[in-house]
């Protein structure tokens, strides 16, 4: 989004200048919604000027045909809050009458588009009057001021911005009078100043001083700060001309009308009036209001948070090697599959034969993986070395058909975790790094065990027509090694896969039955493991294996058949499950978009934090309790 730069000139110096004081131009406001034609409404510090004193420049070159209307004549509607002090202290010296003296000749003099509203404070500040035209509720309400109470200044401040803030559509304006320190307000004087900032309202202060404590200073501060003027006075007598030079200033803007020649945003505009100018760069299709269009110079880190420290290089170039590990992963984990044959061979040879096809294919296959990552990957291997696990490992991506070793998975799965962690931690914090961490944790070895576990429920169904397609090779004439080649070419993966290996290994030498027993193994088939042992009785004591496989085949589809009852016994806790698990996660993407901000503290608050991190851990426990209810046995 393109951000408003305007180079200001200098703010009233106050509201009674003398002779001699620097003339100002300030620009309060710039609307280019209805580009080509635009409009700026322009404050000027100094007598009235001349039509033919007020040149415009749009991208360094005049515009020609510029219309120059007072404001009072234009179609802006300007907006004054006058804040009025009636705390106890302005009954001394006539100074609450002196002020309502005042305020009833501002408001007698407005001008036709200007809309007043009251705000009187004293014990606390309330809205007297709210926006309107109609001169006689305000000079009712003005009569009936009466001194009393204590200083609430600053909640009047407050309480004024407020009411331009429910009025972007008026040119925004305060007007504050008080004698006194602030001395009950809950909100402080920046404070204030942050609510006017936010009305981008421009904050004109008059303070009487004389004898007891003044927030002179603070008024001046507010008035500088919003681009507005301070004056003050120990005789509540001039009050009444404080308030007309006031008035006077108000009303010498100007609302400038011309048709942009601009072709792109954003736009330079310099706005001249006798010999002073104001500077601005706006987009086009916007509107820029009081304070939005001061230059705000904002110096971004080159790095984020923590990468901008000293240790922010050593942790780039940590990234830096992750991120090539797990590009040399793709490499590993999308090559070419290999024959089933080569795998058989190099099972028995120790490796891929010298010069065969199979050696050419592996070292282009090294040639693309990096150095460093086959290093990693082969002190991995040293690391783990000499225990189960890795052969655990190998098992599991064997029963997942992932073409992955047990020294690769290791590896690129402790990048993933360490890369995705820290990534966390350094953008959200310890605890979404802490949450990051588990969850890195956790799904890998989730969906590992999924795969696995669909692969070997497909194997489980695909068993009994298996085991019926080899009874009628059998009967057939075929052999068993004959009858298990042949039902290898007709039945899908993953049977058809691990039966042609079971083939191709008896033919190298293998035992049939050693080969069955591996594959019952790779699968956690129970199932399988009855067919290995029926072909072992039947080979040690002889009989008829086909009907001995169609027996076992028909008692493998009744205990499916029962399977498929469980299954459907037991879907209303399945069902249950998974509600209780989404439950909480839909719940708050609800309440988030019904009521934005409502579960802010439970991000942003350490103690939120917390309660997210303990809620998600107890969701996943209960989660897998009902799982683990449901899962019955067959």
């Amino acid at each position: 989004m393109k951000r408003f730069v305007v180079a200001l000139a200098v703010a009233f110096l106050g509201f009674a200048a003398p002779a001699h004081a620097a003339e100002s131009v300030t620009i309060r406001k710039v609307d280019t919604t209805g580009f080509p034609a635009m409009k700026a409404s322009v404050l000027f510090n100094g007598g009235r000027p001349s039509v033919t004193a007020v040149s415009l420049r749009e991208n360094g070159r005049i515009v020609p045909d510029v219309e120059v209307v007072p404001i009072g004549e234009s179609t802006t509607a300007v907006g004054v809050v006058l804040v009025i002090d009636t705390s106890g202290s302005m009954k001394a010296n006539g100074r609450l009458d002196q002020a309502k003296a005042a305020a009833r000749a501002f408001v007698e003099r407005k001008l036709p588009n200007d809309q007043i509203a009251l705000v009187a404070f004293a014990n606390e500040a309330r809205v007297a009057v709210n926006f309107t035209t109609d001169a006689g509720p305000l000079l009712g309400a003005i009569d009936a001021l009466a001194p009393a109470g204590e200083t609430a200044l600053w909640d009047a401040v407050r309480t004024g911005a407020n009411l331009l803030t429910d009025r972007p559509d008026l040119l925004p304006y305060l007007v504050v009078l008080s004698d006194g320190a602030d001395t009950v307000s809950a909100s402080s004087a920046d404070d204030a100043l942050g609510f006017a900032r936010g009305a981008q309202a421009g904050v004109f202060t008059v303070a009487i001083t004389g004898p007891g404590e003044s927030d002179a200073p603070a008024l001046r501060s507010l008035a500088q700060a919003t681009g507005g003027s301070f004056a003050e006075t120990a005789d509540p007598r001039q009050l009444g001309k404080l308030y007309e030079a006031l008035q006077g200033a108000l009303q010498n803007q100007y609302e400038l009308r011309w048709t942009s020649k601009a072709k792109a945003s954003p736009v330079d505009l310099t706005v001249q009036i006798s010999g002073v100018h104001a500077d601005a760069q706006v987009a086009l299709n916007g509107v820029s209001l009081g304070s939005s269009t001061q230059p705000r110079l904002v110096n971004a880190p080159s790095v984020p948070g923590p990468l901008g420290s000293s240790a922010g290089p050593l942790v780039i170039a940590l990234m830096a090697a992750v991120a090539g590990g797990l590009a040399g992963a793709g490499f590993v984990l999308f090559r070419r599959e290999r024959p089933v044959i080569d795998d058989v061979l190099q099972a028995y040879s120790g490796g891929p034969a010298p010069g065969s096809a199979t050696t050419a294919s592996v070292a282009v296959e090294r040639a693309l993986i990096p150095d460093s990552v086959r290093r990693a990957v082969e002190r991995t291997t040293q690391l783990a070395g000499g225990g189960g696990a890795l052969e655990s490992l190998d098992a599991r991506l064997d029963q997942a058909d992932l073409k992955l070793s047990a020294q690769e998975a290791v590896l690129f799965y402790a990048a993933g975790v360490t890369v995705l962690s820290l990534g966390a931690l350094i953008a959200s914090g310890p605890m979404i790094g802490l949450a990051a961490f588990i969850l890195t944790a956790l799904i890998p070895v989730a969906l590992l065990n999924q795969l696995g576990q669909r692969r070997r429920s497909s194997f489980t169904k695909q068993l009994p027509d298996t085991l019926q397609l080899l009874a009628s090779s059998l009967r057939a004439g075929y052999s068993l090694l004959q009858g298990f080649d042949a039902v290898a070419e007709e039945v899908n993966d993953p049977m058809g896969r691990e039966l042609r290996r079971v083939v191709l290994e008896t033919r190298l030498g293998r035992e049939m039955e050693a080969s069955l027993e591996d594959l019952a193994g790779r699968m956690r088939s129970q199932d399988f493991d009855w067919v290995v042992m029926a072909i072992r009785i039947q080979r040690e004591v002889g009989g008829n294996l086909a009907e001995l496989l169609t027996s076992v085949a028909e008692t493998m589809i009744s205990r499916e058949r029962l399977r498929r009852e469980v299954s459907a016994l037991t879907a209303e806790g399945r069902l249950s499950a998974i509600i209780v698990g989404a439950l909480p996660l839909l719940l708050g993407v609800a309440i988030a978009v019904l009521n934005p901000g409502y579960l802010n503290a439970l991000f942003t608050t350490t103690i939120g934090k917390g309660m997210v991190l303990g809620a998600t851990l107890l969701t996943v426990v209960g989660f897998a309790w009902m799982k683990k209810t449901i899962e019955i046995e067959v």
